[in-house]
C-alpha cells in the first residue's frame, strides 16, 4: 500500500480541474536569471540545449529538472524551482528535452516518453563539463517516465551517479493512460495537448518540409492517434501500441537502484492514479500518494518557499536534503 502525504490544497481550489489548470495559469514572482545556455549532442547526432543557473564554485551535487509533455524549460514548474534552487546558492540545469521549443532547430526527430538516451546524454554531459560526478534529479509528467526508465536501465549507463531521483505524476502506463485522456473530462486535456502538438507541428512543417509524417490531414482527434500517426513514426516505432509498450516504466521500476521517490495525486485528471496500485517497487525505491492536487498544481493552504506551491518546496526539499 502506497504511503499518503497530508497535503492540503487551498480553500478555493479544492477540485482537481482546478489544481491543475490554476496551477499553470497563476504566475509566479519567482523567475531565473538569464541562464547560460548549452548544446548537448546525442548519440545520432542531433542535439538538445541545457540551461544552467546558479553559481559555478558549489561542492554540492548539480541538480537536474526534466519538463513534461508540451512543456520546455520555460514551464512555469521549471522556471520556479529552478530560480528557487539558484537563488540558494545551487548549480541547476534545465534539461530541454529533443526538438522541443528553441530545440527544434537542432532535431529532427522529437523527445517522446522512452527517450531515456536522450536524457542519460544530457546528465553525462553535465557531469563532464562541471567535474562534479553526484547528481540529484527531478521530472514532472512525461519526464518523470523518462527518468524512471534512465533509472531502470542504470546497467545501460554505469557512469551515472544519480544519488536522488524524485518522479512527480509520472505516466508509467502510456497507453492506458491515453486511453483514459480521451474519455474522463470529456476529452478536455486529451484536446489541450493536441492544441499544443498542432502548433508545434506548423513549425516544424515550416522547418523541415521533408519530413514524411510532418502533413498529418485529417488532424487527429486523440493524444493517441498522433502518437500512432506521427510521435511513433517519426522516431522509429511500429505505431502507437509499439511505443508505449517499449516507453512505459510501469514493469521496469523494481529495477531502480538509485534512491527514488514518486509522487502522484489520487485526483490527477492526466495520469491515472490507478495505475501505480500493482507496482512492483525495489528497496530504494518509495511511492507517496496525495488526495488532492491534480496534475502538478499543488496550490497549498500554507505557504512555503515563499508562497503556496507545495510540489516545489517537496522537490526542493527532496533534491537538497541528502545525507
Amino acid at each position: 500500500m502506497n504511503n499518503v502525504i497530508d497535503f492540503k490544497p487551498h480553500w478555493g481550489l479544492r477540485g482537481a480541474n482546478r489544481q491543475t489548470i490554476m496551477g499553470m495559469l497563476l504566475p509566479s514572482r519567482h523567475k531565473p536569471s538569464s541562464p547560460q545556455q548549452h548544446t548537448v549532442m546525442l548519440d545520432d547526432g542531433e542535439q538538445l540545449f541545457l540551461y544552467e543557473n546558479g553559481p559555478h564554485d558549489c561542492e554540492r551535487p548539480n541538480i537536474v529538472l526534466v519538463h513534461g509533455l508540451g512543456g520546455c524549460y520555460t514551464s512555469g514548474y521549471m522556471q520556479r524551482i529552478s530560480a528557487k534552487l539558484s537563488q540558494g546558492g545551487r548549480r541547476v540545469f534545465r534539461v530541454n528535452l529533443r526538438g522541443c521549443d528553441e530545440g527544434m532547430s537542432l532535431a529532427r526527430k522529437t523527445a517522446h516518453a522512452g527517450c531515456s538516451q536522450d536524457l542519460a546524454n544530457a546528465v553525462t554531459w553535465i557531469q563532464q563539463f562541471t567535474g562534479q560526478h553526484d547528481i540529484a534529479i527531478a521530472g514532472f509528467s512525461l519526464g518523470a517516465n523518462i527518468l524512471l526508465r534512465m533509472l531502470a536501465q542504470h546497467q545501460q549507463y554505469p557512469d551515472l551517479s544519480i544519488i536522488r531521483a524524485v518522479a512527480f505524476a509520472p505516466p508509467i502506463d502510456l497507453a492506458y493512460g491515453c486511453q483514459q485522456l480521451s474519455i474522463r473530462h470529456r476529452g478536455l486535456y486529451d484536446r489541450y495537448f493536441l492544441k499544443g502538438l498542432r502548433r508545434n507541428l506548423k513549425r516544424r512543417r515550416l522547418m523541415y518540409p521533408e519530413c514524411p509524417y510532418s502533413t498529418l490531414n485529417p488532424f487527429p482527434k486523440t493524444l493517441e492517434e498522433f502518437d500512432d500517426r506521427f510521435t511513433a513514426p517519426l522516431n522509429g516505432f511500429a505505431g502507437a501500441v509499439d511505443y508505449y509498450q517499449q516507453s512505459s516504466s510501469k514493469y521496469q521500476l523494481h529495477e531502480i537502484q538509485a534512491t527514488t521517490t514518486i509522487i502522484y495525486a489520487d485526483d490527477d485528471p492526466i495520469v491515472p492514479s490507478e495505475v501505480f496500485a500493482d507496482v512492483e517497487l525495489s528497496k530504494s525505491t518509495k511511492m507517496y500518494c496525495t488526495t488532492h492536487g491534480g496534475h502538478l498544481g499543488y496550490l497549498s493552504q500554507r505557504q512555503s518557499s515563499g508562497d503556496r506551491r507545495w510540489m516545489d518546496s517537496t522537490a526542493i526539499d527532496l533534491l537538497t536534503n541528502i545525507p
